[in-house]
This record gives structure tokens, C-alpha cells and sequence, in this order.
């Protein structure tokens, strides 16, 4: 998507022409960045490339296959339809990402001006969505743990599916910013470009570029991992005595899930802050030219890791075939964890003990 904008570079070899002279570009959230030197061109254009066709094939395969099974093949729970969504954003930014390869490919941007706007939309909707989702799965573990009777009682499909729309709903609203900031551009050879229009000089500009990294930091970062720490704090807390071996397979997942996107949306947020500092020194230049292209790919990849982590976390993973492989990949969104056992316990013993004893 738009956090691997760029544009192909000219060389003496098959490549297509830059506009202008031989460097290569990436425009992320305003910045931009040219790699004067034909040869890291090169490569940046072909870990691009990479990246991105990595990020369209796995991400929807993998994440095509979570839809199909939470969707349709398996039994309709709250915790299927946080996986279901929680895919849903990932598919939709995997499938988006063929327009961002057409534009490298051809160096130019042909799909007009709305597709422009929406192509960076779609990256920071699926951001949102995805860290939103992660904050309820959390949070509803967090809640079944602690109080299992209501969690019993309340947590429903119908309560569910309310939060769904919500979360969705926020996170169109915190990503429909980046529909006005970004726009088409016409070269003087008559190529026309897709990048971002508050990186232009004037103070009103940086502190507009400001606030939108601020705010995609603050609310689609700090405060999800604030919140999902203290869930599973929490949880830890509440089952103290336990390690973390001791846990069930879909308890374990969703840490790893969630260790996974923040090490990989972290160093977007690093950079994205570092972009907006006034600080023209070569060295941090030279850092933000090299770490932003490399945070972005670590970015867009995390959208095809979810999957692979269902279907290959657990024991003898490497000795699965196939039909092993697609029942762990159903285990994953197992509910066994919750208070499945506390249904048929629930006037007997501590119910502490009752939900400790499914998540093992």
C-alpha cells in the first residue's frame, strides 16, 4: 500500500525510467525519500517488489482460508467472529497491495485519482482494525477469566457483532484522514504520481503531518498495547502458579499474535515520528532513507503472518499432514479456553479453578 510508494528507477538495464533522474522513491505519511545511488536503487525496487507480491500471495491465501473456515465451516462463536474480522482486514489490505505493484511496476500511477486516495486509506484502515480487534480478544479473555459467570451470561453473539460494527466503524473514521492528504501529481515528462500533499514546506503542513502521527501513534498503538498488557497482567495474575506451557493452544496463539503485530507496526511508528522531527542532519537522514522502506515491509508482511502462526504454533507441527494441518488450524479458534467447563460446573467449586482448568 501507500507505505511502500515508489517509483522505479533508470538504469543501462530493462528497468522503466524515472521521471527525472536515477533515484528511487518512497512517500510514506509525507516523506519524501530518493536513493541517489543506481545500485540501492535497484535493490529497493526489488525488495519492493518482493515485499509486496509476498504480502498479495500469502496474505490472501492464508487469510482467505480463515475467512472460509471461520465463516462457513465452522460453528458461529464470539471468538470466530473476532478471527473472521481480524482476517477480514488483513485480506483486504493483501488484495489492495496489486495496485501498489502495477505502480511500480509501470513507474507511474494509472488507476485515477480516487483509487489514489483510497489505496493509502485501506493500509491505515486495516491498522486500526487489526490492533482494535487484537484489544477485544484481549479484553474478552481478560473478562472470561475474571468473571466467568458473567462472561456466562453475557457475552453473546448478539453483543458481539455490536462490537464488531463499532470497531469498524472507528477505525473507517481514524483512516478516512489520509483520503485528503493524499492526491495525484503530474511530472513534467506527463507521468502522473500518488503521494501525499502536507509534505509541501509551510508550518501549517508539518503540524498537520504531526497530528496524523500522533494520533496513529497514541490511538493505534500506545493505548492497544497499554490495554492489552493489562489484560493479560491480569490473566496471568488471576492464574498464578501456572506457566505458560501450561496454557491451552488458542491462549497461546493469540499472545504470539499479538507480540507479532506490535514488533512489526513498532518500527512504522518509530520512523513515522522520526519523519516529522526538523532535524536535516545526514546521519538521521540516512537512517529514516535505509529504516523506512524496512519498517514498512515488516509492516505489510505482518498481514500474511496470522495464518501461518494459527496453523503452526503447538506441538509436532513439522510432522502434520494435511488433514492435521486443517484441524489445527480450526483449534485455533477454539473457545476451550474460556468457560466452556464452566457450563456444566457452575454450582460447584471455585470458579476460578473452573476456568483455570479449561485453558489448560
Amino acid at each position: 500500500m501507500d507505505s511502500l510508494t515508489s517509483f522505479p528507477y533508470n538504469d543501462d538495464m530493462e528497468f522503466l525510467p524515472l521521471p527525472e533522474n536515477d533515484t528511487y522513491n518512497f512517500s510514506r505519511n509525507g516523506a519524501e525519500i530518493y536513493y541517489d545511488d543506481p545500485h540501492i536503487s535497484r535493490v529497493m525496487h526489488m525488495v519492493s517488489m518482493a515485499i509486496d507480491s509476498t504480502t498479495l500471495l500469502l496474505g490472501a491465501i492464508g487469510n482467505g482460508l480463515v475467512i472460509f473456515f471461520t465463516g462457513f465451516q465452522m460453528k458461529k462463536t464470539v471468538t470466530t467472529m473476532w478471527y473472521l474480522n481480524l482476517a477480514l482486514a488483513d485480506f483486504i489490505f493483501a488484495v489492495s497491495l496489486s495496485s501498489e505493484l502495477l505502480y511500480i511496476a509501470l513507474g507511474q500511477w494509472i488507476l485515477g485519482r480516487l483509487l489514489c486516495k483510497l489505496d493509502t486509506v485501506v493500509s491505515f484502515l486495516n491498522m486500526f482494525a487489526s490492533v482494535f480487534f487484537l484489544t477485544v480478544i484481549s479484553a474478552d479473555r481478560c473478562v472470561s477469566v475474571v468473571y466467568p459467570v458473567w462472561a456466562l451470561n453475557h457475552r453473546t453473539l448478539q453483543l458481539a457483532s455490536i462490537i464488531v460494527v463499532l470497531i469498524w466503524m472507528m477505525a473507517l473514521g481514524l483512516s478516512s484522514p489520509y483520503y485528503s492528504f493524499r492526491d495525484v501529481e503530474y511530472t513534467e515528462d506527463g507521468s502522473v504520481q500518488c503521494s501525499y500533499s502536507f509534505s509541501l514546506e509551510g508550518a501549517s503542513n508539518l503540524k498537520s503531518h504531526r497530528s496524523v502521527v500522533v494520533t496513529e501513534f497514541v490511538i493505534g498503538f500506545l493505548i492497544p498495547f497499554h490495554i492489552i498488557l493489562a489484560c493479560y497482567c491480569i490473566i496471568v495474575f488471576k492464574l498464578r502458579g501456572k506457566t505458560f506451557g501450561h496454557f491451552g493452544r488458542s491462549f497461546k496463539i493469540i499472545v504470539v499474535v499479538v507480540v507479532a503485530f506490535f514488533c512489526c507496526w513498532f518500527p512504522h511508528h518509530l520512523f513515522s515520528i522520526l519523519e516529522t522531527l526538523e532535524d536535516e542532519s545526514g546521519d538521521l537522514r540516512m537512517v529514516i532513507d535505509i529504516g523506512v522502506p524496512l519498517a514498512n515491509g515488516l509492516m505489510c508482511l505482518n498481514s500474511c503472518l496470522n495464518p501461518f502462526l494459527y496453523a503452526f504454533i503447538g506441538p509436532d507441527c513439522r510432522k502434520r499432514n494435511w488433514h492435521s494441518f486443517l484441524s489445527a488450524f480450526k483449534g485455533a479458534f477454539s473457545e476451550n479456553w474460556t468457560v466452556s467447563s464452566f457450563s456444566s460446573n457452575r454450582n460447584s467449586g471455585s470458579t476460578s479453578g473452573i476456568v483455570e482448568s479449561s485453558m489448560v
